[in-house]
């Protein structure tokens, strides 16, 4: 059964550009579409806030599907509109998509929130890979995809995944491997190429450079994404459910562009 690639919306213009990069990886995938809205279980409990449209107000649902429509006719999409709290829908529509792709955070929040707690949640708890969009719009053209690499023990579905969507994308890869500083570089960079080597020979037509960088991880990765469309790491099965790594935390709050959260089996 093909997976749809999934993404959640909630009215917000970040949850729109995310519903059109959802889209576009959705072409590249040939797959179709599901846009999902989470609306409250008991709106009429919610203190202080009118849920009801106002006259001639679009809802949010229908206001993405008429964006989509514009401008990607030739997709296949499902909208639907689900009675649930936001986290629990969108970490069970995961479990029936290829991929699943929110925003980093909605209107809502207090000034300068990088990432909402809905978009934690989610990356650390759904089953298939999670790419958080952020809040901002960035005009700057990228032109690579950044991968964290362990080069001792390196994730493979987030290495296959990195792989795949360079290809699909056009783009160059750049596996970045962070060590103590301190330690031997010439050991470190040999450890790179050797875990790469069955990628390498696997996607001979992505570009690709191999960078060991000493540092904390954390650091070394935000400071590549400055100039990365993309930023996928992988997120280990051994960390406590529903917690995300000191690493991925980071790069959630602070990297300068898309990050893909991807678990390992």
């Amino acid at each position: 059964m093909e997976l749809p690639v999934t993404v959640g919306v909630d009215g917000s213009s970040a949850s729109l550009r995310a519903a059109d990069l959802a889209a576009e990886e959705a072409l590249l995938r040939g797959r179709g579409l599901r846009v999902l809205h989470a609306l409250p279980l008991m709106p009429h409990l919610l203190s202080g806030r009118d849920t009801r449209p106002r006259c001639g107000e679009r809802s949010a649902l229908a206001q993405v599907r008429h964006v989509l429509a514009v401008r990607h006719p030739e997709l296949a999409v499902r909208a639907e509109e689900v009675h649930d709290v936001a986290t629990a829908a969108l970490v069970a529509a995961a479990e029936e998509a290829e991929l699943l792709v929110l925003a980093a955070r909605g209107d809502g929040g207090f000034p300068g929130l990088r990432v909402g707690a809905t978009a934690l949640h989610v990356a650390a708890r759904a089953g298939c890979p999670v790419l958080v969009t952020p809040a901002a719009e960035d005009p700057v053209p990228r032109d690579h995809v950044l991968v964290a690499v362990n080069a001792r023990c390196p994730a493979g579905a987030a290495l296959d995944f990195a792989f795949d969507l360079a290809r699909r994308h056009g783009l160059a890869l750049r596996a970045v491997h962070a060590w103590p500083p301190g330690g031997p570089g010439r050991s470190e960079r040999e450890l790179l190429s050797t875990a790469l080597a069955p990628w390498r020979a696997a996607y001979p037509d992505v570009p690709l450079t191999e960078d060991d960088e000493p540092g904390g991880a954390g650091q070394v990765l935000v400071e590549a994404s400055v100039k990365a469309r993309f930023l996928v790491l992988g997120r280990r099965r051994s960390t406590p459910v529903g917690r995300l790594g000191p690493v991925a935390h980071a790069a959630l709050h602070h990297a300068g562009c898309a990050v893909a959260i991807v678990p390992e089996s």
